[in-house]
């Protein structure tokens, strides 16, 4: 079976990377490596990842705080594997997550897959994707389906790392939506494999970056105008993102992204903003 890197970045996270790892040296694949990446934490990770004395497993420290996307580009260029995965330090694995997936892009010959998860939020759990996604089954071409909102989270993909490198790896400007920025770049040349099974349980920590509502409007406008072109052809996934944005700042006040985003979904969804209402509306 091929090499798979295992990328794991964390900051300040030494109550928690001890069970992230653990499920990662639980898998049932015969042939992985880890690589910790320490975004320069300030508590005692490095000594706990050092105490779990795991002869697969790289630590790389940054020097300075530089965010999960840069810590993330480090672990690939790093990585000795011919597939990469990821897997962040609030969250679990199944212990057949990498066998499953890889026996399934072997059969489909994928260069990117990704599974469903659980987001389990303040004792809230929700399966990703959502049925009311309708997201396609199989190998095929996501780029239109993943431009009206996205399912793909990093602890659930996994590819090629030659194919991670074509594309120029995570956006590190983005402080919010990295992974779906990264999956759109992927989506644009290459059909990507979903595995149906609940393969991840991914927790919403209080400190998580989820958490951090002041990093959405930014991310969103920048992947807006940096994938101009594909929303401009599409306006309904243009309002629809719109949209989500602006009831995500109106929640939290922040009156001038939600005035923004209002009227960008006006002018730019135009006669699609009706129907862009009614998917946001069914996929609730």
């Amino acid at each position: 079976m091929p090499l798979v890197s295992v990328v794991i970045p964390c900051y300040n996270r030494a109550d928690r990377i001890a069970q992230a790892v653990h499920s990662v040296v639980d898998q049932d694949y015969p042939s992985f490596e880890i690589i910790v990446v320490d975004d320069g934490s300030t508590d005692n990770t490095e000594a706990v990842v050092a105490a779990l004395e795991i002869p697969t497993l790289r630590y790389l420290r940054l020097q300075e705080n530089r965010g999960a996307n840069s810590a993330r580009n480090v672990g690939i260029r790093e990585a000795q594997g011919e597939y990469i995965a990821f897997q962040d330090s609030d969250d679990l694995w199944s212990a057949s997550k990498l066998t499953t997936q890889i026996k399934q892009m072997l059969t489909h010959n994928a260069k990117v897959c990704f599974c469903a998860f659980n987001r389990n939020d303040r004792g809230v759990k929700t399966r990703v994707p959502k049925a009311s996604y309708h997201v396609q089954h199989g190998c095929v071409d996501r780029h239109a389906e993943l431009l009206r909102g996205s399912y793909i989270s990093c602890q659930t993909l996994i590819a090629r790392k030659e194919t991670l490198l074509s594309v120029g790896l995570f956006d590190e400007s983005l402080k919010r939506l990295q992974d779906w920025e990264l999956c759109l770049r992927l989506a644009q040349d290459n059909p990507i494999l979903y595995v149906e099974e609940v393969l991840v349980e991914a927790d919403i920590s209080d400190d998580s970056v989820s958490r951090q509502v002041e990093h959405y409007a930014g991310s969103a406008k920048n992947i807006l105008d940096s994938h101009s072109a594909a929303f401009n052809d599409n306006r309904e996934a243009t309002a629809m993102l719109c949209i989500n944005v602006a009831a995500n700042a109106l929640q939290h006040g922040h009156l001038g992204s939600f005035l923004y985003f209002v009227t960008r979904a006006v002018r730019q969804g135009g006669p699609a903003l009706p129907g862009a209402l009614r998917k946001l509306y069914l996929r609730r």
